[in-house]
């Protein structure tokens, strides 16, 4: 049980010093881009020009993504309802679904106000559409 811990705890951070570490290099080329582009279009320009290379960016991953999301097809899983997905995901993987319960537990704990607005979601009716006359 420790060692499976132990090797979920280590795989937790290495995506996050993953990410870390994408985002500084991200923001890095940013800066690169921006303080060569300066002399020769003044600040404003090469900060447009950063903006407009990020967003490119952001374009085609997100264009590419919607295409993989294309290609697949839609399974009878596909349909079924979150609580059957969790359900079903739980006794495939209980230890995850384990570790996932006690990292709700603790942040139920250390955030109330979140605690309450997600239980007043799940209580509270669905509220009626006005009549407009």
């Amino acid at each position: 049980m420790k060692a499976i811990l132990r090797k979920i705890i280590i795989a937790v951070i290495a995506v996050a010093m993953l990410a870390a570490s994408a985002a500084v290099m991200v923001a890095a080329a940013a800066l690169a881009l921006y303080g060569v582009l300066r002399p020769y279009i003044g600040a404003p320009g090469a900060a447009a020009v950063v903006v407009l290379v990020a967003g490119l960016l952001m374009l085609i991953i997100g264009l590419a993504l919607e295409r993989s999301t294309l290609k697949s097809k839609p399974t009878p899983e596909d349909e079924q309802d979150l609580a059957q997905k969790l359900i079903g995901l739980a006794q495939e993987k209980p230890l995850i679904a384990v570790g996932a319960l006690i990292g709700a537990i603790f942040l139920a704990i250390r955030n109330p106000a979140l605690t309450a607005v997600v239980v007043k979601a799940f209580l509270d009716p669905k509220p009626r559409p006005s009549k407009k006359a």
